[in-house]
């Protein structure tokens, strides 16, 4: 039950902290709105089995679109440093 409220209380505070990002600077979408624009900002993982059994993951953020990188923009973020190429070995 507390980590609900914790969650909770968090998801409001990153709610509030976007919408005052946004509002001043004229965009008055709601959650909902946002949230289906950026949802559609993909990230693609590309696995690649090696003869040894071993298997390399590469996971990389699409471009996102005008909208989304708009979004971004507005909110202070750089999407390549927030969705930044990873690639992991993974054992069998």
């Amino acid at each position: 039950m507390e980590g609900h409220i914790f969650i909770s209380v968090l998801a409001y505070h990153l709610l509030s902290w976007i919408r005052r990002k946004l509002e001043p600077l004229g965009d008055m979408r709601d959650w909902i709105t946002l949230r289906r624009l950026l949802s559609t900002h993909s990230l693609t993982t590309t696995s690649l089995p090696l003869a040894d059994g071993r298997l390399i993951q590469i996971r990389k953020a699409g471009v996102p679109d005008a909208d989304q990188s708009l979004v971004y923009k507005r909110l202070g973020i750089d999407w390549k440093n927030a969705f930044p190429t990873r690639k992991s070995i993974l054992k069998p």
